[in-house]
């Protein structure tokens, strides 16, 4: 499946569980539950990334609704139970390293070279690179966990810097 697959299937159980259809919110549940347990198994790290950003953004939508119906409640539970699954995956995934960041054509190494001349801004960062605001804040974590960037807290903005270890 891919990224837009799993946002259609988010999409389903989320029209699924605001309607009331609870038997096609299941399949579909069952379907993404499926997918998430392949991604796991099969090593996919790119997919359960996206897997990820979408049953949180289904959950996140869900748990807004005033609906606190005890069929609707459930629902969410199996949301919750999937997004724990894929969390519990995706934490088990060690750090690419600092190689595999720097490669040309990543959004890593895009930010690796805008952060060359100094500290940046998110948003200084995003109009440095190109990148979309997602992009690059999917980059910095990863950056920061290989060491090569630094970020901290100035105002209500978080700066961003190349580290040594980064060259």
């Amino acid at each position: 499946m891919s990224g837009e697959a799993y946002r259609a299937l988010a999409d389903d159980i989320r029209e699924g569980v605001e309607a009331g259809r609870w038997d096609e919110a299941d399949a579909d549940l069952d379907t993404l539950a499926e997918e998430a347990a392949l991604c796991l198994v099969q090593d996919r790290a790119a997919d359960l990334a996206e897997l990820a950003r979408e049953v949180a953004r289904c959950h996140t939508a869900l748990a807004l609704r005033e609906d606190r119906a005890p069929e609707a409640m459930h629902r969410l539970g199996q949301l919750r139970a999937i997004a724990a699954m894929v969390a519990a995956g995706r934490a088990n995934r060690p750090a690419r390293g600092a190689a595999a960041l720097a490669q040309t054509g990543t959004p890593t190494a895009a930010v690796l070279r805008a952060l060359a001349d100094g500290a940046k801004s998110g948003p200084a960062l995003v109009e440095a690179t190109g990148l979309s605001h997602d992009a690059v804040a999917r980059a910095l974590p990863e950056l920061r966990a290989a060491g090569l960037v630094r970020s901290w807290s100035a105002g209500r903005l978080v700066m961003n810097e190349r580290t040594t270890a980064a060259g």
